[in-house]
């Protein structure tokens, strides 16, 4: 299948931002800026569909998917993980009853400084367990699926797919126009490690 204008652009940008790391450098993470950049210039716009699958049998998607039981039985959704649980999105074990489908809910606000990360292990190994031992598929939502959903996806590359911070946003970027917000991308890019070696204990 033909790559879109929109993916090589995407691709482009990342072998940019590459290029300007030092790979000599103990840290070739690029600063926060640097991914801000590369997931906005240049780029297309490009409408924010209310589900996307931004990784086999993960989809990330806006409050409206999560609570539409009947789209979930068409999508065959297994798992939810509501990164908004309480904090905009108001749904919960009790909601999905008699759907067979297994619910994680976690509260954080989509503020800068809210303490994203210490939900980065639990969450991914949410998805992993998912994905792996019950050959799931797994929604993952938020108010609008930007910011927190993809933040928590990001991480579940990082810390199961071994990517960098830059694979992990950009390979989601063509699938979904994800926004996280700055201090989000902070907290993950402060946990991704060096190179494509992620330091184990930056992620428990």
């Amino acid at each position: 299948m033909l790559e879109t204008a929109e993916q090589l652009m995407v691709e482009d940008l990342y072998n940019r931002v590459r290029d300007m790391i030092d790979d000599r450098s103990p840290y070739n993470t690029p600063c926060v800026l640097d991914i801000q950049r590369a997931m906005v210039q240049d780029r297309l716009e490009a409408p924010i569909n209310p589900v996307d699958e931004v990784w086999p049998n993960i989809f990330i998607a806006e409050k409206s998917v999560a609570v539409n039981k009947a789209r979930l039985k068409r999508m065959g959704i297994t798992h939810i993980l509501n990164t908004a649980h309480g904090t905009g999105v108001y749904t919960g074990e009790s909601f999905y009853a008699g759907m067979n489908i297994q619910y994680m809910g976690i509260e954080v606000d989509d503020f800068a400084d809210a303490d994203i990360a210490a939900h980065f292990r639990p969450t991914a190994e949410f998805l992993d367990e998912a994905l792996l031992t019950h050959k799931g598929k797994v929604l993952v939502v938020s108010m609008m699926g930007v910011s927190r959903s993809a933040v928590l996806v990001a991480s579940y590359l990082m810390i199961f797919q071994h990517m960098t911070i830059m694979e992990a946003l950009t390979s989601m970027r063509k699938k979904r126009a994800i926004s996280p917000n700055e201090g989000f991308l902070k907290q993950l890019r402060d946990r991704s490690g060096t190179g494509r070696r992620t330091q184990r204990r930056f992620w428990s």
